[in-house]
């Protein structure tokens, strides 16, 4: 992480790192802000509005930002808040939220660029202000903290000069399972003086509990409805905090919570639940081993030989043997990395949201060759052949040749960014986009061949998660719609739409092309048929997975279906019945597509950085 410097009004603030103390007289009063949605239709307008009513009032110290600072990052949304907010006449600090973060042209990288930081740390009078994002990045599901984060804060509490000093939480999410992995930092702040959790994300003034450590939402500041423009105004005194919701409009303001003040002993204090990983006592498979790589993981592993390949988004592309799971060498990016590993041969292609494509030696890690895109890259190629096929952050797809990545064409044509990963069937390179399309290109030449869409307006419905499969004439995405569907390859047109099952972004398709299977967003999988013109259900089991929206895509081998979850966990089906095989938890958040070596041993990444290999001993 980087850091920018700010002096401003003769004390020194930090995005990233405290430099100084604040010492302002009680009560030290700032505003709070969360979840401005600059990109709707008003979310511009309201937060000038509210940047306004701000710098009108000369006792507002300092602000808090909270995020969901845009709609989506895509195009201008993020310079133009930004622009916005640095017209302050006073120090902001400011977070991403899931719209940052989830739907993002750039993988995260713009927010970081624009702010300095994505976190922040400072001291105003006795209290101290710690701020994260909980993601997710781009990967749908729960929220997910870092675990550098985590270990960035667990740092600054453990360097305390006063163990009981009053701390600020400053988050996107509650600190409940709406993040998967709540507890973790929870149990860091265990042992501390924390205030309140401060957080969004519900656009709502509310105040909660998260196992005794206060915690206040506050509303967006957009306006909807009857609900006026507005924004929350905090005055802390040495004893509680006053929370008043701030109307500039009509110049009112209205107080609504008193948060007391002091030391908080919630140590003893639980009431949600913690993972439950007692389904493993009778999966009847075991860990043969587990790599911790010390970072967040979005992307799927991939085996080739004897070695599993893995990014990270610490940047780092790594070797693990696959006996033994040791490291046998491993890369850095010059930025995250989120793609997973194509590998050929002797070859591994990765892209990094730096805009590099890179090929690495599969044997020892040296760079092979590099390429500079016009975006940041997190889509995952695809290599057939002697080309490598992969996506941007602007939309274009590049068609590089494997030895050397020299240029065989770029397709500019696009206007959503792409995170997928392309399927190559009938000389035509296929994905979706977040523009609502999904694209057939000339694999020779890059030429559109044809542009599909559902006729659905609305971009986070867009096909762009899912890995498109393809069998016949056909090709199945899911999307978030709820509705699978099958399109003629050669023309683009739609043979069917099945929207009765709501599958969301996870499908699959049997090794021999015969079946296509998908999971639903509730408990169950489906399987159908590929050939015929309509959609010809196999049948439909409830495995009990429970609410999922990950987008992973499902594998069948020898047999099997494998899949896994946002709550941590590994399914394996019957192919020909659906029948539950077995399941087993081994992380508390998204665990990525599998990488499945036979019909007994899986690989797995999974966002709390780990790498583990399951084998199924029945």
């Amino acid at each position: 992480m980087t850091s920018i410097y700010r002096l401003s009004l003769a004390f020194v603030f930090s995005l990233g790192t405290l430099l100084g103390q604040i010492h302002i007289p009680s009560p030290i009063k700032f505003a709070w802000l969360t979840d401005t949605h600059v990109g709707t239709r008003n979310g511009a307008d309201d937060l000038s509005i509210v940047v306004h009513d701000i710098n009108k009032n000369d006792s507002i110290s300092f602000v808090i930002v909270s995020g969901d600072i845009s709609e989506l990052d895509v195009g201008q949304n993020l310079p133009l808040a930004k622009s916005i907010l640095d017209s302050l006449k006073i120090p902001y600090y400011i977070i991403p939220g899931n719209h940052d973060l989830k739907w993002s042209s750039s993988g995260g990288l713009l927010f970081e660029q624009l702010w300095g930081a994505d976190r922040f740390n400072f001291e105003v009078g006795e209290y101290r202000f710690i701020g994260s994002h909980q993601g997710p990045l781009l990967r749908m599901g729960a929220g997910y903290i870092d675990p550098t984060d985590i270990s960035w804060i667990d740092s600054i509490l453990n360097s305390l000069s006063d163990p009981r000093q009053k701390i600020f939480i400053v988050m996107h999410y509650p600190l409940d399972p709406a993040v998967d992995n709540w507890h973790a930092l929870r149990d860091v702040l265990r042992s501390y003086n924390i205030q309140a959790v401060l957080h969004g994300h519900g656009h709502a003034n509310r105040a909660t509990s998260y196992e005794g450590i206060p915690g206040v939402m506050s509303r967006s500041i957009l306006r909807r409805g009857q609900q006026p423009t507005g924004y929350s105004i905090v005055d802390l005194f040495p004893d509680h905090a006053n929370f008043i919701e701030r109307i500039p409009h009509v110049d009112s303001t209205h107080f609504w919570y008193r948060l007391p003040l002091g030391n908080n002993n919630s140590q003893d204090s639980l009431s949600l639940p913690y993972p439950d990983y007692s389904e493993n006592d009778t999966s009847g498979v075991e860990i043969v081993w587990q790599y911790e790589t010390g970072s967040l993981i979005t992307s799927a592993p991939s085996v080739e030989s004897t070695q599993v390949f893995i990014s990270t988004v610490g940047g780092e592309l790594m070797a693990l043997d696959i006996k033994s799971g040791q490291v046998n060498w491993s890369w850095q990016a010059g930025g995250a990395i989120h793609s997973t590993p194509a590998v050929k041969g002797s070859r591994v292609v990765i892209g990094s949201v730096d805009s590099t494509i890179s090929c690495i030696s599969a044997g020892n890690g040296k760079l092979l060759w590099q390429i500079k895109s016009e975006a940041s890259v997190f889509s995952s190629a695809l290599i057939k052949g002697r080309k490598v096929y992969i996506g941007n952050g602007a939309g274009q797809v590049h068609a590089l040749n494997l030895r050397n990545g020299k240029k065989k064409w770029i397709f500019r044509g696009g206007s959503g960014y792409i995170e997928t990963k392309p399927v190559l069937v009938e000389g035509k390179v296929i994905y979706g986009a977040w523009d609502e399309s999904v694209y057939a290109l000339n694999a020779r030449n890059g030429q559109l061949e044809w542009q599909w869409s559902d006729g659905r307006s609305g971009v986070l419905y867009s096909p762009a998660a899912c890995w498109p499969v393809a069998a016949g004439n056909k090709v199945f995405i899911v999307a978030p719609d709820r509705v699978i569907t099958a399109i003629d390859i050669s023309t683009g047109e739609t043979i069917w739409r099945e929207s009765g099952h709501k599958v969301r972004e996870s499908i699959g398709i049997t090794e021999d092309g015969m079946h296509v299977f998908a999971r639903t967003m509730q408990d169950s999988v489906i399987s159908s048929k590929t050939a015929g013109k309509s959609f010809e259900l196999d049948w439909v089991k409830h495995v009990g997975f429970g609410y999922d929206i990950a987008p992973n895509a499902m594998i069948e081998k020898d047999g099997f279906i494998f899949f896994s979850t946002d709550n941590g966990s590994v399914f394996c089906l019957e192919r020909s019945t659906g029948k539950l095989v077995w399941r087993h938890r081994i992380s508390d958040g998204l665990v990525n597509t599998l990488g499945v070596i036979d019909s007994k041993h899986v690989i797995c990444t999974a966002a709390d950085g780990k790498v583990t290999l399951l084998r199924f001993a029945e």
